[in-house]
């Protein structure tokens, strides 16, 4: 099985929680759980991409690149620096709840 994990976390935000999405299968968790009014191409484009990692068609740095490209356009994209100038938003490891 290929290694799924990502060589650095994508921090993503909703509300005032930070995720840090460490590998294909937790992006897999957070695409799923978008809101389906919201899903658009690029959305489409990184599920896609996340699915051919599981499958061995794609390396997993290639479906986080998708993955990062989804998150930034679609806002949640959050500072990658693990520093106090996150403020108050409190971090997570795990895969997020609903955006």
């Amino acid at each position: 099985m290929a290694n799924l994990a990502f060589l650095a976390p994508v921090a993503v935000k909703t509300s005032d929680v930070i995720y840090d999405i460490n590998s294909v299968r937790e992006a897999l968790v957070f695409l799923n759980q978008w809101p389906k009014a919201r899903r658009d191409r690029l959305y489409a484009g990184a599920l896609r991409s996340c699915n051919s990692a599981i499958a061995g068609q794609m390396p997993a740095e290639e479906a986080r690149q998708a993955f990062v490209s989804f998150a930034t356009m679609a806002g949640v994209l959050a500072q990658s620096d693990h520093s106090a100038s996150a403020g108050d938003d409190e971090r997570k490891a795990v895969a997020p709840p609903k955006p």
